[in-house]
Formats: C-alpha cells, sequence, structure tokens
C-alpha cells in the first residue's frame, strides 16, 4: 500500500526520516567495517649535515631519523645546532619526528619543539610549535625549514620548499 506523504502528519514523517537515516548510517557502517585499513608505505629518513646560508656560512647542524611503519606508526628524533660559521653554539631545538615523507630524491619530516639546550622552553610551548624540514639530493643538495608554526597548521608532510645549501648525508627509503 502507498501512502501520499502530503497527508501524513509531521510526527510519522520524522520517524520515517529518522528510521531511514538509521538504516543507512547502518548500512554504511558495515560496509565501512568491512573494508580494511589501507597499509601505510613504511619508510625511512636521516639527516646529518649542515645548512649553509651562503658559501661557508653554516647556520644550523640538522641531525634526524625518522622511521614510518606499515602500521601508519611514526617515531624518530630530530636535534638542531645553531652555528657561527662552522662553529657550533651551545643553542639547541629537539624534538620527536612524527611525521615523515620519502620519495627517491626528497625527504621531509615534520617536529614538535619539545626542549631546547639551554632549557628556556616553557613547559606549556612545549609541542605546541613544530617546524618542517625539507631535504633533496642533488647537486648541490639542498634544504629548507618551514616555522615554527603552530603544530596544529600541519596536515601531513608533503615537502616544502629547499632554498639552502645543504652539506651532509641524506638517506631515503
Amino acid at each position: 500500500m502507498r501512502t501520499n506523504w502530503m497527508n501524513t502528519t509531521t510526527p510519522a514523517r520524522v520517524a520515517v526520516a529518522v528510521t531511514s537515516l538509521a538504516v543507512t548510517s547502518l548500512a554504511g557502517t558495515a560496509i565501512v567495517a568491512a573494508t580494511p585499513a589501507p597499509a601505510a608505505t613504511p619508510a625511512a629518513l636521516s639527516i646529518s649535515g649542515d645548512m649553509l646560508i651562503a658559501p661557508g656560512v653554516h647556520l644550523l647542524n640538522i641531525e634526524a631519523k625518522g622511521l614510518r611503519t606499515s602500521s601508519g606508526m611514526t617515531t624518530g628524533t630530530y636535534v638542531a645546532t645553531v652555528k657561527n660559521g662552522s662553529m657550533a653554539l651551545p643553542i639547541q631545538v629537539k624534538g620527536p619526528v612524527t611525521c615523515i615523507y620519502t620519495d627517491a630524491t626528497t625527504g621531509s619530516l615534520i617536529y614538535p619543539i619539545t626542549g631546547s639546550t639551554p632549557d628556556i622552553l616553557p613547559a606549556g610551548a612545549r609541542g605546541a610549535y613544530a617546524v618542517q624540514v625539507t631535504v633533496r639530493t642533488g647537486n648541490p643538495d639542498k634544504v629548507g625549514l618551514m616555522g615554527p608554526m603552530p603544530t596544529s597548521s600541519f596536515h601531513g608532510c608533503h615537502p616544502g620548499a629547499t632554498p639552502y645549501t645543504f652539506e651532509g648525508t641524506i638517506e631515503t627509503k
């Protein structure tokens, strides 16, 4: 029997709409639950060397290692040491690697700033700001930094610009 929709009461229309929505939602949930999540592509990134802002002018030493497992878990460490020319200064910024991107010639990582030497980072600021580091192999190798910016402003770690020369080793897998 067909019901004339216009002749039904508002509560009856609401009940039909809610029931239809619930059935659709449950069917969609069953489909989503039955579909396995895609496996993440394992990746590794290692950066060890100096960022130069001009020939012979070393500004930052970068030591970073990151690893992404097939389950999507990313781990690693990052330490940047400020330099004055070729002399390391006793100033460092540190943090865990939380995102990596790699391909044959490019690597990118994001690390929230969780520590510094000297220890001047206020407790409330730890992890609130992050930095993205992108490296590219070539002749010469290149590096670029983006940040610090609020950690929440990063959505993935697709590579950024690499305007500076990099002297050191870059390994991507």
